[in-house]
Order: C-alpha cells, then structure tokens, then sequence
C-alpha cells in the first residue's frame, strides 16, 4: 500500500531537495509551503507522516506546533517530526506534549530523516 507523506517548509529548494530524496514507489511526498497549504492537504489527504520545520512565514515563528496539533487532530495515528535551525527545551518540550514522533534541530541529513521515518514504520 502507497505510503503517504508530507513535508513542510517554507524554503522551495528544502522542499525539492527533500521530496527527493524521500519519494520512492511505494512512498508518495506531498509539500506545502504555509499553514494554509498544510491545513488544505490534512483536509483532503490522510498522510502516515508530517516532516515539519516549525518556522513558516507566519508571525508566530512556531507555525510548526501548529502543524502538529492540527495533524493530530485530522488523523490521530499520523506520525509527525518536527525539525527547526531556532531549538530549545521549550519548543521541544511543546512539539512533544503535542505529539510528536521526534524533534531534530538543523541542518538535519537525509539519513536521519530516512531512519527516524523507518523507525516510525513509515518506509
């Protein structure tokens, strides 16, 4: 069965880069640029995996959490990973208590988002 997964962030080239290299049959990737693009793909797509940066072009800076929450709510089974260049214990500790599956703070290589999401029973 076709495995679904959406990365999120609002740098094009990580989203291209990543699609990339995460996209192999049997695994479909889905990205999205904004909040409102996320909330438009969960409506519509039931993913088995969120990769998120917590920072989009939002005002809050932690558009990221927001991403969770609203995955969660769309598909409790949903894994969701986190990654940010702007970390700390507080953010951790909230992407946690909303959810998710793991926390990495960037640059984050392919390989580590490869295993978590084979640790995750995703590929």
């Amino acid at each position: 069965m076709q495995k679904q997964v959406l990365v999120v962030d609002d740098e094009v080239t990580i989203l291209l880069a990543f699609k990339k290299i995460l996209q192999k049959p049997g695994i479909n990737v889905d990205t999205a640029e904004s909040i409102e693009d996320v909330k438009g793909l969960l409506n519509k797509n039931c993913y088995d995996a969120v990769i998120a940066d917590l920072r989009l072009s939002g005002i809050s800076g932690e558009e990221g959490l927001e991403v969770i929450r609203y995955a969660k709510e769309c598909n409790p089974d949903t894994k969701v990973i986190l990654m940010t260049a702007y970390g700390n214990q507080d953010v951790m500790k909230k992407a946690y208590s909303l959810g998710a599956a793991f926390y990495f703070e960037k640059p984050v290589s392919a390989n580590v988002l490869k295993d978590a999401l084979k640790n995750l029973g995703v590929t």
